[in-house]
């Protein structure tokens, strides 16, 4: 049991308690036998430990049982219990009047109320959904004796399974709806089971399927509404998922390329994989479409392969323009965890601009700037005629002015590690980042790689997307990992460049090992990052847990932040910079 009795400030503290792990992408235990997270669970049956459960941090709770594109809405709570069979029509009865009996103790006030509090409780009805071993539904289905059958594949065979859609200020309903629960499960007669220990870690996501892929036109719920799109618009999006994989329309082209009739034109699935990582699912898919099939020769494309490449090549235009639109879009977040060390405090400027879109009229403020001539004509004409003028007169009280904005640019080189380790999907992530800050911001964007045994600038500082899609078409991962050299190429490409409040984004998934001025990379490229230090520059690295301590050394001699990902993913990447920059323009605020 989680306790003898409820009371508010109980269910207040377990509240707070709950937002700071939640908040963190953590699951908690509840007493001994119920566990609470927004996200999966998932038992442990590999370990051979019983009564140990695994919190599946990449797999939010409300997108994976109710089709929510948004996550962290949705608080899972499960109550483990021995065998035996759970009404769940006196679990929703019991969670009514539990939270009802809350309210009550709340604010006794509300029992001379009773429409109030009945409305207060009864908002709840529609996003709490129950599970047990004999039905499932809606706490409101419920109350009215509507219980859905329990299916083979549900959860809840072994535990109270319940679903509540909560803002974070309601999260204190965990505890009152888990120790309510608890109890109705020993009322039954039944024994509650052991959680002996909770772990958190990610499970391997079953990769999406290309067949009647769609695009999803609606915000919050999907799947009830699905409809098919014409032929057109399904082979668009077809197209629109293959370039999430391989980058743009050229680069589809050159994937679909390799598969052409013309052994001179064809690479082989090693090369493949080290520009783009893991390609055997996408062939396995467009098999299953009849794009691609098996010959003597390998894999080629069909017929209906040979139309798709001819659609890529005579639409470019306008694929290129929904791809853009795509790689726009902000991650929904939770594509991951990370840990941030350090801290920047560099100065920065901003930039004020004139928004023609807007006027003021305010003449008891002092003004400076662009006079809205139209805006002031209309103006004074209007006070002219109600202060009796016998012809038109301009005063002070007339005049209109341009409002003034400010921003906060900021210019940012990736530098991105290219050795051998980061071929695949981590180079496909790192450049996603580059497009997607372009495209996004209105600042200049410029890649600096370094591998073998030195560094090339392969986009210097631009704002032109055809000039950045020909610099990344260039990074092709191989050998060693020379950073000093790298943050060298960054510092000097930057102090030789018109920039504005320049950010150096490091991306790597290992430490130096090529030395650039003596024999010990690593010294190096510590020395190199104190070069950033005393040329001001704001610094951030992206790196993995694994390299903790040496990044860790390397932020603080840059005198920047460092993150620590589970994975350099695409959303961990954006996530990140986009964060950091918003942290420069609050900054500059409170300055």
């Amino acid at each position: 049991m989680l306790g003898e009795s409820t009371n508010v400030d109980k269910a207040a503290s377990v509240g707070n308690y709950l937002n700071l792990y939640f908040g963190q992408n953590q699951g908690v235990r509840l007493g001994e036998s119920t566990v609470a997270s927004c996200k999966a669970h998932a038992r442990m049956p590999e370990k051979r430990v019983k009564g140990q459960l695994k919190i599946l941090v990449n797999r939010d709770a409300g997108k994976v049982f109710l089709d929510f594109v948004e996550e962290g809405r949705v608080v899972h709570i499960d109550v483990y219990h021995r065998p035996g069979g759970i009404d769940p029509r006196i679990i929703a009865r019991a969670i009514f009047a539990a939270i009802d009996e809350h309210y009550l103790e709340k604010d006794p006030q509300l029992r001379y109320a009773e429409d109030e509090r009945f409305n207060l409780v009864i908002a709840y009805a529609s996003k709490i959904y129950i599970t047990t071993n004999q039905g499932r539904g809606t706490l409101y289905n419920l109350l009215q004796d509507e219980v859905d059958p329990f299916a083979e594949y549900d959860e809840g065979w072994d535990h109270v399974h319940i679903l509540a859609q909560l803002d974070r200020e309601d999260y204190y309903l965990v505890y009152i709806i888990a120790e309510v629960v608890e109890q109705v499960v020993l009322e039954s007669g039944i024994k509650l089971s052991k959680v002996r220990n909770i772990i958190h870690g990610n499970e391997k996501q079953a990769q999406d399927s290309y067949s009647g892929y769609i695009k999803l036109p609606w915000k919050h719920l999907k799947g009830q509404q699905a409809r098919h799109l014409p032929d057109k618009e399904n082979v668009n999006q077809l197209i629109i998922k293959l370039a999430e994989k391989f980058g743009g329309v050229d680069e589809i082209e050159e994937f679909m390329e390799n598969y052409s009739t013309n052994i001179f034109k064809r690479k082989g699935i090693q090369q493949q994989k080290k520009k783009w990582g893991d390609i055997e699912h996408d062939v396995q898919q467009l098999e299953e479409l009849g794009i691609l099939k098996d010959t003597p020769l390998g894999k080629v494309l069909t017929g209906k392969g040979m139309k798709l490449k001819e659609f890529v090549i005579n639409h470019k235009c306008e694929l290129e323009t929904e791809i853009r639109r795509n790689t726009r879009r902000m991650p929904s977040g939770g594509g991951g965890r990370f840990k941030k060390l350090g801290q920047n405090d560099r100065k920065t400027s901003k930039v004020e601009y004139t928004n023609r879109n807007k006027t003021v009229n305010n003449p008891d403020q002092n003004w400076s700037g662009d006079l809205a001539v139209p805006e002031t004509v209309i103006q004074a004409l209007k006070n002219s005629y109600l202060r009796g003028d016998d012809h038109l007169t301009i005063k002070k009280q007339d005049l209109h002015y341009y409002e003034k904005k400010s921003y906060v640019p900021v210019d940012i080189c990736l530098l991105i590690d290219a050795s051998g380790s980061m071929a695949g999907d981590k180079r496909q992530a790192a450049c996603f980042l580059a497009e997607h800050l372009l495209l996004t911001g209105k600042e200049k964007v410029a890649v600096v790689t370094f591998q073998e045994r030195g560094s090339n600038v392969v986009v210097p500082f631009t704002r032109k997307q055809l000039v950045l899609k020909q610099g990344l078409a260039t990074i092709n991962p191989a050998g060693l990992t020379p950073m000093a050299d790298g943050i060298v190429s960054a510092v000097n490409l930057i102090k030789s460049s018109k920039v504005r409040n320049p950010m150096l984004v490091l991306i790597t998934d290992g430490i130096p090992n090529i030395p650039l001025w003596t024999l010990d990379a690593k010294t190096d490229a510590l020395d190199a990052a104190a070069l950033i230090a005393k040329d001001k520059i704001r610094f951030v690295c992206i790196g993995v847990e694994a390299h903790r301590f040496y990044l860790e050394k390397l932020a603080q001699k840059a005198e920047g932040a460092v993150y620590l990902v589970d994975d350099l993913n695409k959303d961990n990447l954006i996530n990140i910079v986009r964060m950091e920059k918003q942290t420069t323009s609050e900054k500059n605020k409170l300055a």
